[in-house]
């Protein structure tokens, strides 16, 4: 590939929200107003209502019709690709732990007295360390919980490794630039080595921090290709076959490591599945004008772009507490009354929760709070 850092017009309309006269605005000190895309911004609500969709009704198959970990990772690889082209590692660092950090700490200022209350001091099973309790405040590793607060933290392992994502991606982009094939291809080649007879890992933090590093980061770096063009130099129908060969090659590569079985169960396979997702995701360009014709939706979409943290971070313990009201009244939650009552409530929860709590991603963000946020995406035929 070029080392040429040039991208195509189409985009320039998204990830980032360059101009032609970005230069002359960077020279008198002011930054560009930001302008959303519509497609992006469908795929991340896309990919939050499937995982709520999944935790709640435990439809297995989503993970395989729409790998949303996956896809969620290219696109933050592509808005930090653009936020480190406008600003630099420094000033993108800054504003992306501003948007990760802030709802955390709301959320562990909830979530770790109430386990400290339902006796986490005495919890033999997971016992509490209050040195590991830093990692709700940085979450290097993931952070702790007592044995019946683990609703809290099943989804947190997201936040580590797009923490280290953040941290990692400084590097990335100057490995990127120079090397763009050899780094978009070594994360993943790294997870099928991982997970070959040829290595033995321990179980512990650098581990976790790892394999999620291997897992996802081409799928980061396709971010990054999609941010500057590279992936509109390949047509459509190459890329296509592309990805078909990489899904392909994951199943290929679960059937030859399980010994029977569903082959995505395998994690390096689930990689290869979901990275060859992302790759066609990350090149399609659809204009999304259909969507002027469904105004709801688009409120819907801008909100859950708005609330995405807050959403993800508490999806989980609201569709426990569900779970147990319905169970205090004596609802059988694995028949599908069961699953549709949960359904309902969780999402009642979460949306008051979200409602409540949402608002620290206003502050995090430096918006105006607002209870019913988000405004829709610009669409990306519009001029700037």
């Amino acid at each position: 590939m070029s080392h040429d850092l040039g991208r195509t017009a189409s985009s320039q309309r998204e990830c980032a929200v360059e101009t032609p006269t970005q230069q002359a605005v960077q020279q008198a000190g002011r930054s560009l107003p930001r302008r959303r895309s519509r497609y992006l911004d469908v795929l991340r609500a896309t990919a939050i209502v499937r995982v709520f969709v999944h935790h709640s009704l435990w439809i297995g198959w989503l993970t395989f019709l729409f790998p949303s970990m996956w896809v969620m990772f290219a696109l933050a690889g592509c808005l930090t690709a653009a936020s480190l082209e406008r600003g630099g590692p420094v000033r993108t660092l800054r504003s992306r732990l501003r948007r990760l950090l802030p709802p955390l700490w709301v959320f562990a200022a909830v979530a770790v007295p109430l386990m400290i209350a339902r006796g986490w001091l005495a919890d033999q099973e997971s016992p509490l360390r209050w040195s590991d309790l830093l990692y709700w405040v940085l979450p290097l590793a993931n952070p702790p919980a007592s044995a019946w607060g683990g609703p809290f933290v099943l989804a947190l392992w997201y936040l580590r490794a797009y923490l280290w994502f953040v941290l990692l991606s400084p590097a990335l982009w100057w490995a990127y630039r120079r090397w763009p094939l050899a780094t978009l291809v070594a994360p993943i080649l790294t997870a099928l080595i991982l997970d070959s007879p040829l290595v033995n890992l321990p179980t512990d933090k650098i581990t976790d921090v790892v394999w999620a590093t291997a897992l996802y980061g081409t799928c980061w770096i396709l971010g990054f290709a999609r941010h500057t063009g590279r992936l509109d130099r390949i047509p459509l129908a190459v890329c296509a076959v592309a990805a078909v060969l990489v899904c392909g090659a994951g199943i290929l590569w679960g059937v030859l490591r399980l010994n029977g079985g569903w082959p995505l169960q395998n994690v390096a396979a689930d990689a290869l599945w979901g990275t060859g997702y992302a790759l066609i995701l990350m090149r399609l360009r659809p204009s999304m004008a259909w969507l002027d014709r469904v105004p709801l939706l688009e409120r819907i979409v801008a909100f859950v772009n708005a609330r995405a943290m807050t959403i993800y971070i508490w999806h989980l313990p609201a569709l426990f507490a569900a779970g147990t009201i319905l169970l205090l009244a004596g609802v059988d939650l694995a028949t599908p009354r069961g699953l549709a009552a949960t359904f309902g409530l969780g999402l009642a929860a979460t949306a008051v929760t979200t409602a409540v709590i949402g608002w620290v991603e206003d502050l995090a963000a430096r918006r105006r709070p607002r209870l019913l946020p988000g405004q829709p995406a610009t669409p990306a035929s519009s001029p700037a």
